[in-house]
């Protein structure tokens, strides 16, 4: 069929969900018999969109099944089911895990493509429904919505995206949304310079301690390796020594060899940093701090497209993030840095195919 009607997630998520609801009024259904639909004219809806040449297709991500939360042979059942009351065919994709299956990412997306039997899908007439919308807590809706995936999963894919009350309930209101807190695509924007401020030299004339500050997946380290190549620095981690009281040791054996070092660890707050300060003074050494601005959202990001290209690349939970959110105490010249140097994130890519994957929506 020519054309596409794109569905989302019609399992029940929080108080919305697409196609059903449960009868039991819970949040999450108590078994796979729990359910009705969200609106009693959605089966007319589907036929007439199905009469007029669209082929409906479900799209719904179900990590559950993967953890066992879910049975699968009942997940099945209750999609028979469903599809059965809906009177009309349906094509369903089921992501039971993370990676690009998962939405917001667009892998079932390309699943569909690939197995429709090559018919060229036209996104200018497709719409994808959905209640992960971003939504925010109002007098009519009683919590916000969990995420964003479904919107942000039209987004990627390049189709329009109307909620469950604007497409079947007929809803003309535009509920509040967002906005994303980070958005990749601005991260390419003209006249964004690598440093601020932009005279802030990259190398010193003398021997000099760099306190790096930032989130995991920040690109801190990157930039450290950077700045290490390019100017002969020597590079000082916990990741490799293993404790606060080693990367100090070596800090002081770099500078007796008269180098210049990088601290390349997290350092959230005055007390990680000031040991490298003190040492900086100690020494007569000059001590600048270099913090990546990065916030957890965009770090959240980096991390996600890491695991999405790099295979080897090792999961590092939300929970570190906000650890570290948590203890951040921004750096000011008071802790005795000759100078605070921003670092704005600047991708790099080697094929155009990671720049796109890049620019989407990766978070939920």
């Amino acid at each position: 069929m020519p054309n596409s009607v794109i569905f989302g997630t019609f399992l029940l998520q929080k108080f919305n969900g697409t196609l059903i609801k449960t009868k039991s009024g819970k949040v999450f259904p108590t078994d796979c018999s729990d359910w009705q639909l969200l609106y009693e004219s959605i089966p007319s809806e589907l036929k007439k969109l199905h009469s007029a040449g669209h082929k409906i297709v479900i799209f719904t991500n179900q990590k559950g099944i993967q953890v066992a939360k879910v049975d699968r042979a009942e997940f099945r059942k209750k999609i028979e089911a469903i599809v059965g009351k809906m009177g009309v065919p349906i094509q369903a994709f089921v992501s039971v895990a993370g990676g690009k299956y998962r939405k917001p990412c667009i892998g079932m997306w390309e699943e569909l493509r690939e197995r429709n039997e090559g018919v060229e899908i036209k996104l200018d007439e497709s719409v994808f429904v959905g209640d992960a919308a971003g939504r925010h807590k109002t007098k009519s809706r009683l919590k916000k919505d969990h995420s964003y995936a479904d919107r942000f999963f039209a987004a990627n894919v390049g189709i329009p995206f109307k909620t469950p009350e604007e497409f079947f309930g007929k809803s003309k209101e535009q509920e509040p949304w967002g906005p994303p807190v980070f958005d990749p695509k601005l991260l390419f924007a003209d006249g964004i310079t690598q440093l601020e401020p932009a005279d802030a030299p990259l190398k010193s004339d003398k021997p000099e301690i760099i306190v790096m500050v930032g989130f995991p997946g920040s690109g801190k380290s990157t930039f450290a390796r950077m700045l290490a190549e390019q100017n002969g620095y020597k590079i000082v981690n916990r990741d490799t020594l293993g404790t606060w009281q080693k990367c100090v040791a070596a800090v002081r054996s770099h500078l007796k060899n008269g180098d210049s070092v990088i601290i390349d660890n997290t350092s959230p707050d005055v007390e990680s940093r000031s040991r490298y300060v003190g040492v900086a003074s100690e020494t007569s050494t000059a001590c600048r701090c270099f913090v990546m601005k990065c916030g957890m959202e965009h770090a959240q990001h980096n991390l996600r497209y890491r695991t999405l290209t790099n295979d080897g690349a090792g999961e590092i939970s939300s929970m570190v993030l906000r650890i570290h959110k948590g203890k951040y105490v921004e750096p000011t010249k008071e802790e005795g840095f000759q100078q605070i140097v921003h670092v704005n994130f600047q991708p790099k890519f080697e094929e155009k195919h990671l720049e796109n994957l890049y620019k989407m929506y990766l978070i939920e």
